[in-house]
Order: structure tokens, then C-alpha cells, then sequence
């Protein structure tokens, strides 16, 4: 194994003690998500250096979970993976801000607009309306999209950023405008 990968294995080991540690002097809920940020980025520096996703998971069995303590709880490779993805995203604050377990949608190439704009968003020190964002758009759809459909105007703006909608939202959306046909 050569030295650059000794240190991330290293770092990883390291922070993973942080993440996982489940005795009662466990560190502080902040310690923690920067420990998970710290592993993504080592697990970046990883797979730059080897050559396929394959030779990442190898080297993360045989380096990392095989080489885990038994003090801490259970690493999968998915985990590790899920973390890769913050740097990925942006900084550690911007990731805090939108919260770890919605990067991974917003990395998602139909969510690349919605990506930049949040980040816009929060780079204008709007934390609270990029939030709000994430929830109107990614997370929890409006249910009632009827006066939405009533109004040919909001229907038109809804319409055109349709690929913003979950599934969900667009089962409610398409529900709602079949109503309002029935109605017509």
C-alpha cells in the first residue's frame, strides 16, 4: 500500500472512532458531522488514486471495515460512499445547511438547477429560504396542487419546472388538473 493511501486510511480509521464512538464520553453531534465530511473527503483522495470504483470498494473492505475497532458500531461501504458525496456538494457549513441526508438528491443530475440555486441562495446568507426551498421542491411536495391548476398562469410557471417535482408531487399535480378537467 503505498503512503498517501496509509494516511487516508489512516484519517479514515481516525474519524470513523468520532462517528461511531457509541460510549457515553461520545463527541458532540457537530464533532460528528465533521468527522463524516472529513472521511468524504479522504475517501475522495482514495478513489483518485485508484483506478475504478471496484478497486475503491476492495480497498475500503480490506483497509477499512475489516480493520474497523469492535468499540464502534457496524461501517458499511454505502456509508462511506454517502459521505463521499459531501465534498462533493460543497463545504461543510453549506452541507450542515441543507442537511447531509439531502446532498445525495441534490447531486442527482435532474436536481443540478435546483443545486446551483440553493446554493446561490445560501452563499446570499439565506439559510432559512434555501431550506424551505429544499423542502417545497425535493422533499415534501404540495399535496393540493388545485389552486395551482385553477390559475393558467401559476399552472404555466409549475408546469415548465415539472422536472423539479418529485413523483409524488407530480402524481398530486397531474391529479389535480384531471379534476379540474372533470370540472370544465
Amino acid at each position: 500500500m503505498s503512503s498517501p493511501l496509509q494516511e487516508q486510511q489512516a484519517t479514515i480509521l481516525q474519524q470513523l472512532d468520532i462517528t461511531h464512538y457509541i460510549d457515553q464520553n461520545a463527541p458532540e453531534a457537530a464533532e460528528k458531522r465533521q468527522a463524516k465530511y472529513q472521511i468524504g473527503k479522504a475517501c475522495n483522495k482514495v478513489r483518485e488514486i485508484l483506478c475504478s470504483d471496484e478497486a475503491f470498494l476492495d480497498w475500503v473492505w480490506a483497509n477499512i471495515i475489516d480493520e474497523c475497532s469492535t468499540d464502534i458500531e457496524e461501517v458499511t461501504p454505502n456509508t462511506l460512499i454517502a459521505w463521499r458525496k459531501l465534498p462533493k456538494f460543497g463545504t461543510l457549513a453549506q452541507c450542515e445547511i441543507v442537511g447531509f441526508t439531502h446532498v445525495a438528491k441534490l447531486l442527482l443530475p435532474k436536481n443540478e438547477a435546483l443545486k446551483a440555486q440553493v446554493l446561490d441562495i445560501i452563499a446570499k446568507n439565506d439559510s432559512e429560504t434555501a431550506k424551505k426551498l429544499i423542502q417545497t421542491l425535493l422533499l415534501k411536495p404540495v399535496v393540493d396542487f388545485t389552486p395551482i391548476v385553477a390559475d393558467s398562469k401559476q399552472l404555466a410557471a409549475t408546469v415548465e419546472n415539472v422536472n423539479k417535482l418529485s413523483k409524488d408531487a407530480l402524481v398530486a399535480l397531474v391529479k389535480a388538473m384531471h379534476q379540474q378537467m372533470n370540472k370544465a
